[in-house]
């Protein structure tokens, strides 16, 4: 069971895989039509890259080296004091969660998470005595496997043209999410602390999470149709993805006060269950069908795609549970997908060719936590500036600029958004961006 802890410790440390690079990120999180979206619309693969921003370098690697200990695990074998002392895995998580972005000013993570029980109400507090956001969800959301496995950390092509093979690991957070029960979010506002004051106490800060990892394998094809009179270009996309899962953790953890028999509090209650599958303890497979389709109205393009219209996933592991007491149980179990569980998105932008100006929104729901984007981007000779503002489990802010330098962009972003129980905090990200070549990427 050793390797349990490293399993349960990856919801916390892998972010969602994301299509939001530092332009997007100066939008708002504004994600737009392009193939750099082909993962949210098969149908994009197909679509010319006028929106999209082109490749991007990974200097996000940069700051897992020993040089940043904050963000680097690798300190633990260069230099265990800085670790200990340095360390911080919400850094960590949302540096990973950005590779294609160096973070100046990574989110830190709360020294402690504090129940303060005052007469009136209960607090979630840090060490300091600020509190803390107890609402907090992304990625999928509901318990058991999906097919919705998180996006592949690369491609690696097999076969191209119309068709399209290719193979790539994954590794990552299928969804994350941290909230109190009816009774604890009624204390927080000072309400109504009697309701907690039972035996066990019904008033529980819950965190729920699933990570996995293992190698997909994609075939898809993307097509323009036919062109039809005065609508434009049309583009449809269907792809068939395939896992074979090496590692799988799913994890209920829940903390509540505890009370005496004559209302005072004495400590806090933990618990924690889930499910867990790793080589020599179990492995999963599944396979799940997506579909895409974009249209072209002269200036305008909009794109809806449908992940896991189908799909089923299997998982051979073993179930787990601690209590408060520190007793510890497993039992193997398999456990399954269902069939129908989608995530839909939508988006669409609008280029201004006379002002130089490109807005754009993106959303997505069904399966998956809701999210949303709206900005826009200004061209200014070889300069480009961007704003915009988001949904991700609460509002998110950004501004950014770039620079057409040849065959070389650069991106710079200021932005702000929602972490696990910090909320929000901001960020300043850049990285290189080349543009594949020579095609212009902007308005």
């Amino acid at each position: 069971m050793a390797l349990l802890p490293l399993i349960l410790s990856l919801i916390s440390l892998i972010s969602l895989a994301s299509a939001q690079g530092v332009r997007s990120l100066g939008m708002g999180g504004l994600v737009l039509p392009g193939p750099g979206a082909a993962d949210l619309n098969p149908a994009y693969a197909a679509y010319p890259r006028g929106f999209s921003e082109g490749e991007t370098l990974p200097l996000g690697l940069l700051r897992l080296l020993p040089l940043f200990p904050e963000t680097s695990p690798f300190t633990y074998w260069t230099n265990p004091q800085a670790f200990r002392s340095g360390f911080d895995a919400l850094s960590f998580y949302d540096q990973l969660g950005h590779l294609n972005s160096f973070l100046f000013n990574p989110t830190r993570s709360p020294d402690e998470v504090v129940f303060r029980i005052r007469s009136d109400r209960i607090q979630v507090t840090d060490g300091q005595g600020n509190p803390l956001n107890p609402n907090f969800q992304m990625g999928e959301s509901g318990a058991n496997p999906t097919a919705l496995y998180p996006a592949p950390l690369f491609w690696l092509p097999l076969q191209g043209g119309g068709f399209s093979l290719k193979v790539g690991p994954f590794v990552g957070v299928e969804g994350l999410s941290v909230f109190p029960s009816p009774e604890l979010a009624q204390a927080l506002i000072g309400n109504n602390l009697n309701n907690c004051k039972q035996t066990p106490s019904p008033c529980t800060l819950t965190l729920q999470g699933k990570a996995s990892g293992g190698v997909a394998l994609a075939l898809s094809w993307a097509s323009a149709l036919p062109q039809v009179e005065g609508v434009g270009g049309v583009y449809l996309g269907v792809k068939g993805e395939g896992f074979y899962g090496l590692f799988y953790a799913e994890t209920t953890a829940s903390a509540r006060p505890v009370f005496d028999q004559n209302g005072q509090p004495t400590g806090v209650a933990y618990e924690a269950r889930g499910f867990y599958a790793y080589p020599g303890r179990g492995n999963g497979y599944g396979l799940r069908a997506d579909f895409g389709v974009a249209l072209e109205l002269e200036e305008a393009v909009l794109g809806l795609g449908v992940q896991n219209l189908l799909g089923y996933a299997l998982w051979q592991g073993y179930t787990f549970q601690t209590d408060q007491s520190g007793a510890y149980s497993e039992a193997p179990e398999t456990r399954s997908s269902p069939l129908f569980f989608p995530s839909f998105f939508v988006n669409g932008a609008y280029r201004f060719k006379d002002l130089g100006l490109l807005v754009g929104a993106d959303a997505r729901f069904g399966s998956t936590a809701f999210t949303a984007h709206l900005g826009g981007e200004y061209a200014l000779g070889p300069a480009r500036l961007r704003a915009g503002i988001g949904y991700e489990s609460g509002l998110r802010f950004g501004v950014g600029a770039g620079f057409e330098l040849g065959q070389v962009g650069l991106d710079l972003a200021l932005t702000a958004h929602e972490a696990p129980l910090v909320g929000g905090g901001g960020l300043r990200r850049g990285h290189g961006r080349p543009v594949l070549g020579g095609k212009d990427a902007y308005p």
